[in-house]
């Protein structure tokens, strides 16, 4: 059974570097920067915040892949692993927000096109990092975790995930799918055990090497969860009741005990030891950490 670590998405608020200073003297496993256009570009930030820290891993809560040509990635991916001194983990995903893409001046292909991609990545940038040549392209110096260096692909859809379970070695659920439309039919504890089994069939002998883990979509301590998400879109959108929502593995809201408590059982009913929670979502969860990462 894998020990549990914590992962914190940075909100693009706060400097990155005074966020990857409060992470690692918290007991963050790792510091997450998004892709998105409305922030800054996460690979730089990553640089800046792996110059401040010495054990804090630095990653990504995900490359939009259809924002990125693989050998520009490599490259730029390669330099935090130097400046990191190995402490990169690569997120990869396939990508939702089709505004953001087109206010590049890039086309956005089909979901198929994109998922297509993500499993490209996962084949190549491993030969990159480790120094070989790849399309006529090689990294010199080659990152210093080679093809070694973790690779993160999340989502919830049958498709990334199968891409997933194949290739890479960190699998993260996300309880929802984007496209063609926004759907949670794996929210509940029921859904997610539904997609672990489906990783599970996939992955078939490398499953008991893959991390599983989990975008925590909001977390903290409260003194009432049900009353903390009557305002979630979700709940106002009649998705699902406030009841419902504070059960599933995507809220982890309540007393230090409670939210403990149901981690562990994540753990043993599904094999998951890696949580990342949302900076700024999250109030009073350092706590959390503080108890169970590292056992």
């Amino acid at each position: 059974m894998r020990p549990f670590r914590f992962g914190l998405v940075w909100n693009g608020v706060e400097s990155p570097v005074d966020i990857a200073r409060r992470a690692e003297d918290t007991g963050y496993a790792t510091l997450l920067f998004p892709d998105h256009t409305e922030m800054l570009a996460p690979l730089p930030a990553m640089a800046a915040a792996a110059a401040v820290t010495t054990s804090l891993r630095l990653g990504t809560q995900v490359v939009n892949i259809a924002f990125r040509p693989l050998g520009a990635l490599a490259q730029e991916a390669a330099a935090v692993d130097v400046i990191s001194a190995g402490r990169l983990e690569l997120g990869l995903g396939a990508g939702y927000a089709e505004d953001e893409v087109h206010s590049l001046g890039l086309p956005f292909p089909p979901v198929r096109e994109r998922v297509a991609k993500v499993a490209q990545a996962l084949e190549e940038l491993p030969r990159l990092f480790a120094g070989e040549t790849v399309n006529g392209y090689r990294l010199n110096p080659p990152a210093p975790q080679g093809a070694n260096m973790p690779l993160l692909v999340g989502g919830s859809g049958d498709s990334i995930l199968a891409v997933a379970a194949k290739a890479a070695n960190i699998v993260q659920y996300t309880g929802f799918t984007a496209a063609p439309a926004r759907t949670f039919r794996h929210y509940s504890m029921a859904g997610l055990g539904d997609r672990v089994a489906y990783t599970r069939r996939l992955a078939g002998d490398r499953f008991n090497h893959l991390e599983l883990s989990l975008l925590v979509q909001r977390a903290g301590l409260v003194d009432d969860p049900v009353a903390a998400v009557q305002d979630a879109t979700l709940v106002r959108n009649g998705v699902m009741s406030a009841e419902e929502l504070v059960e599933t593995p995507f809220i982890l809201l309540g007393s230090i005990d409670r939210i403990c408590d149901r981690i562990v059982e994540l753990r043993e009913r599904h094999g998951v030891s890696y949580l990342t929670v949302f900076d700024g979502l999250a109030p009073g969860f350092e706590q959390v950490v503080a108890r169970l990462a590292g056992r």
